[in-house]
């Protein structure tokens, strides 16, 4: 019975193939030892190629090395590759602020991720049976989840270039222990999944009882069956925020996705949440909860400029143009480069290229530029070339391109006095997180553009220019 629903489970999902190569994570428990032991039962007709894998949480002492002696063991005794590792748990738990489970779970798959990118891997096959599942929704229900979280246990994923297969998702705990008497199956007991102290076993072993003795006997199957229900609909959601993603996202920097923001607003929420989702996972692997969702849309209806923060030193940044999605946990470090006349150079920084070059003499009558300067902004807003032109006589070589310092001033076109550059930065809308990385070029100490953003009143040409001279900064390609 149970070959026979593992069999169909696995073509059911596709989960395998004739010929893959397959890792099996086996803890040691009963569930993985009974994984182990149907796709060794396989291995010959479908010629699959098979290694294990356990990972040590350190998280029961001198039982934690058993297990890892006993999974080392089953290995050898069918002649597969072994791969281990030890882990800390409670120092991941502490540095990325979660759970002691969530914490395991994020240690064991960056584990497998190793192990698929240096031994090609296709197929990582682990143990989660029909009741985790049902635990599992039923833990998020409690906790408020929204559709993607009644998911739930996936019974295929992608993980980097493999795929996540559980073959035993639709088997409950229960068949699964009789097979295993059945065949004299030895496995590990773990003492720690009768600790009450856990939520998920306060409801495996308190709260799913009592909803089956006084609500539903087979509560565990419509659990489990729930998250089927729900893939119909969210993989039409999924397709539809896939394709505005493309259309609309534009990865700025290594740390940054930005939308544009009429097009964004004219989304339908259930599109925008999985888009900030999206951002959000591919920056810091982090997902968006509730209570930040609910502060992100109130505030992109009532304020045109925001910065929220958000889980993971991720933060959500509206300007009147733009909405994005921003990693932020470092400062950026200063840099400065001196530019010659006639030069080009690179700032590795900020990935662009500053190049500053002295005008033809006919290029620099005043009403010619005043008539070319409208023209000139709305053609710098639609590309990635900024440029300003500046009288040459009014400029000290080299000139310094830099970004900004405690304490720096800036007096803008038409403005009478300086003021203090922060102000200037918040007033024009420019984030947080960008105000490091803007270059500055600058000239005896004073900045006479802030590239990209406007122009300085100190170096501007007037009818009394003689030469002339263009700065452009673009990104370097």
């Amino acid at each position: 019975m149970i070959r026979t629903q593992f069999l169909k489970t696995i073509q059911k999902f596709r989960m395998l193939e004739k010929g893959d190569s397959v890792l099996i994570a086996v803890s040691g428990g009963c569930d993985s030892v009974v994984l182990l032991h149907l796709l060794v039962e396989m291995k010959k007709s479908w010629k699959f190629r098979l290694a294990v894998a356990h990972i040590n949480h350190q998280l029961r002492g001198e039982a934690s090395r058993r297990d890892e002696l006993f999974v080392r063991k089953l290995a050898k005794q069918f002649g597969l590759p072994f791969f281990s590792e030890k882990v800390d748990v409670k120092r991941k738990m502490k540095a990325e602020k979660v759970s002691l489970e969530e914490a395991a779970r994020l240690l064991r798959y960056d584990f497998f991720e190793k192990i698929v990118k240096s031994k090609k891997v296709r197929k990582i096959a682990v143990a989660h049976n029909l009741d985790d599942q049902a635990e599992t929704v039923l833990m998020r229900i409690l906790n408020g989840t929204g559709l993607q979280g009644l998911q739930a246990i996936r019974p295929k994923r992608k993980l980097g270039e493999a795929y996540i297969v559980r073959p035993l998702i639709e088997m409950s705990r229960e068949k699964i222990r009789e097979f295993a008497k059945e065949n004299s199956i030895r496995f590990r007991e773990d003492a720690s999944n009768r600790d009450v102290r856990f939520v998920r076993n306060r409801i495996r072993l308190k709260l799913l009882p009592q909803l089956e003795k006084e609500f539903n006997p087979q509560v565990k199957r419509a659990l489990a069956r729930l998250p089927h229900l729900l893939d119909v609909d969210l993989s039409f959601l999924d397709e539809t925020s896939d394709l505005f993603y493309r259309q609309i996202s534009k990865r700025q920097r290594e740390n940054k996705i930005t939308f544009a923001k009429q097009s964004f607003l004219r989304l339908r929420p259930a599109i925008q949440y999985r888009l900030i989702q999206r951002a959000m996972r591919e920056l810091a692997k982090a997902d968006l909860d509730f209570e930040h969702w609910s502060a992100f849309q109130e505030r992109l209806v009532l304020e045109r400029g925001f910065r929220l923060q958000l889980p993971k030193d991720l933060f959500a940044v509206a300007t009147p143009e733009t909405v994005s999605v921003v990693y932020s946990k470092e400062k950026k470090p200063p840099f400065s480069y001196s530019l010659a006349l006639d030069e080009e150079i690179d700032i590795p920084d900020t990935a662009q290229t500053v190049t500053c070059k002295l005008l033809a003499n006919e290029n620099c009558h005043y009403f010619k530029m005043l008539n070319r300067y409208d023209q000139r902004v709305k053609t710098v807003k639609k590309s990635d070339v900024s440029y300003e032109l500046f009288d040459f006589q009014k400029l000290s070589f080299p000139l310094i391109i830099r970004n900004r310092k405690p304490g720096d001033y800036f007096q803008p076109l038409g403005q009478p006095k300086p003021m203090k550059l922060k102000g200037f930065l918040i007033n024009k809308h420019i984030p947080k997180e960008d105000r490091d990385s803007l270059p500055l070029v600058v000239s005896v100490g004073q900045i006479v553009w802030v590239a990209g953003v406007a122009m300085g009143e100190v170096a501007k040409i007037s009818k009394q220019t003689e030469q002339t001279v263009r700065i452009s900064i673009r990104a370097k390609i």
